[in-house]
């Protein structure tokens, strides 16, 4: 299955013919010297692949490697019943037998290489295991969406079919900074500052909520994080795992038809929606309409959200799942069930 034993393997073959061949003209100074050259060739290719993949070996390759060692014992038993060649004879053993050691250096380092690269990966996937609860029920899922898009109300869906904890960064900075925490105080002094936290900062506290019982008994849905890619990047850096990244889509132009249409009741705080979800008669003349719910304003946050999200999502292309957000609440979260249900 690897190239490297393949080559390996195939050396070992080749050396093998080539030192069989040698030994049927040991009459021969030059060939009895090239035998022993091509013996140590074989058993060189083969004791260092024997060394490196004896985990991994395939037992029909372990009868080539076991053969090149063989070979060598037999050229070392020629050469002490023979007389010595020639010295030309004996340079040309010498240079097969370089090259075999040579060869299986490379074949040795290359093999080195990719089981080191095996540990490294093994020690990343423990890591990200423990960062979001070290097994499946601690699953990360992320939601994002453009303004108006309804990702809250699919939010608190998800939360009551799933049990995921619900997590947004603005919850988590204000907890951390009300705490005074060692994450919460480096954050804070960035804030006071009037200075945009940092994406390794942000990361470092999402890791640090991913931590805690209910995330890993429950699972996590991450809300209004990454923003921006170099915060996509700093989360692949760190080790975070995303198992299912949900993006919900709508065009801009329904996105500027629910925005425009709210109101808001200063007395309640509840929100409405003069098409979709319009107000009690009696409350109409008190409803406000926020200076944020106008469309120059709504066009700009969402031109600010397609040239952010656009780089985001090729960090995960592989979980992305994208849902068709212009369909009532409850039809869109049948789209986002056929997602998660494949968790």
């Amino acid at each position: 299955k690897s190239p490297i034993l393949s080559v390996t393997l195939g050396l070992l073959a080749l050396a093998s013919h080539f030192s069989d061949t040698m030994v049927a003209t040991r009459n021969s100074r030059r060939g009895r010297s090239g035998a022993a050259g091509a013996a140590v060739l074989a058993g060189a290719v083969g004791l260092a692949a024997r060394s490196t993949i004896s985990f991994t070996a395939p037992s029909a390759a372990r009868a080539s490697l076991d053969a090149g060692a063989s070979a060598l014992a037999q050229s070392q038993l020629l050469e002490s019943t023979m007389p010595p060649p020639a010295p030309a004879a004996a340079s040309f053993g010498a240079a097969v037998a370089a090259s075999g050691m040579a060869l299986a250096a490379v074949a040795a380092a290359g093999l080195g290489a990719k089981r080191a690269a095996g540990a490294r990966e093994r020690r990343c996937s423990r890591t990200v295991c423990a960062a979001r609860g070290g097994d499946a029920k601690g699953a990360l899922v992320v939601i994002a969406g453009p303004p108006a898009a309804g990702k809250g109300t699919q939010c608190e869906k998800i939360k009551e079919k799933y049990g995921y904890v619900h997590i947004s960064t603005g919850d988590i900075l204000r907890e951390n900074v009300k705490n005074g925490t060692e994450l919460g105080l480096k954050a804070k002094g960035f804030m006071d500052s009037g200075a945009l936290v940092p994406s390794e900062l942000i990361v470092d506290l999402v890791k640090d909520r991913l931590t805690k019982d209910d995330v890993k008994e429950q699972g996590c849905l991450l809300d209004g994080f990454p923003r921006a890619p170099d915060q996509a990047q700093a989360m692949v850096d760190a080790g975070l795992k995303v198992q299912k990244f949900l993006v919900i889509k709508v065009p801009d132009d329904t996105l500027v038809e629910r925005g425009c249409g709210r109101r808001l009741d200063p007395e309640t705080g509840d929100i409405y929606h003069l098409k979709f979800k319009p107000p009690p008669a009696e409350i109409v003349d008190r409803l406000v309409h926020r200076s944020d719910d106008q469309e120059d304003k709504i066009r700009e946050r969402l031109n600010n959200y397609h040239s952010q999200i656009d780089g985001i999502t090729p960090f995960f292309s592989e979980v992305l799942y994208e849902i068709d957000g212009t369909g009532k609440p409850d039809d869109v979260f049948d789209l986002v069930t056929k997602g998660l249900d494949t968790l």
